[in-house]
């Protein structure tokens, strides 16, 4: 754990919100970082856009996760936070040019806010997640999946629902 995840984290809040806040990280983030790098490379400037967009989306609603927010939001709660939220991350998403004509200088631009944002969080997670998007599926998540579950039973918790996050 780096120093700027040490801040107000302890295993507790590893083993309820923090594992949520990776897992989304996993699952949402770094799928949207890789299509933000292959659309920018296929000169596909307004998926670029809007790949930061689904990033920046993300990004923000790993931080509710990390921060103690449970379940799934239902669209209207997702979007009506990301429109109030005063995250950088949010206020970076409310600033992005529309996908729509995007030009290579802005899609360029919204890739660079993305990477501030991604490692800002990164600084965030409580531990470092590898890229799970193999050819072989998911398998690295098993290992991590189940010594999180070793933990939390350890701790007197219950089985983690990997699926109540998700946007």
């Amino acid at each position: 754990m780096t120093d700027a995840r040490t801040g107000g984290t302890d295993l507790t809040w590893l083993l309820t919100h923090g594992a949520g806040m990776a897992w989304q990280y996993a699952m949402a983030v770094q799928t949207a970082l890789t299509d933000i790098d292959a659309a920018l490379a296929a000169g596909n400037h307004p998926a670029c856009v809007e790949s930061c967009a689904v990033a920046l989306r993300a990004i923000v609603y790993c931080e509710q996760v990390g921060a103690g927010y449970l379940g799934r939001p239902t669209h209207v709660e997702h979007h009506v936070h990301l429109a109030l939220a005063e995250s950088s991350a949010a206020r970076a998403l409310r600033q992005l040019p529309p996908p729509p004509g995007a030009t290579l200088a802005e899609a360029e631009a919204a890739r660079q806010v993305v990477r501030e944002q991604d490692e800002r969080l990164r600084a965030l997670l409580p531990l470092d997640i590898p890229v799970l998007r193999t050819a072989a599926g998911f398998f690295p998540t098993v290992g991590i999946a189940g010594a999180l579950e070793k933990l939390r039973t350890e701790h007197g918790l219950g089985p983690m629902d990997w699926d109540q996050w998700g946007i």
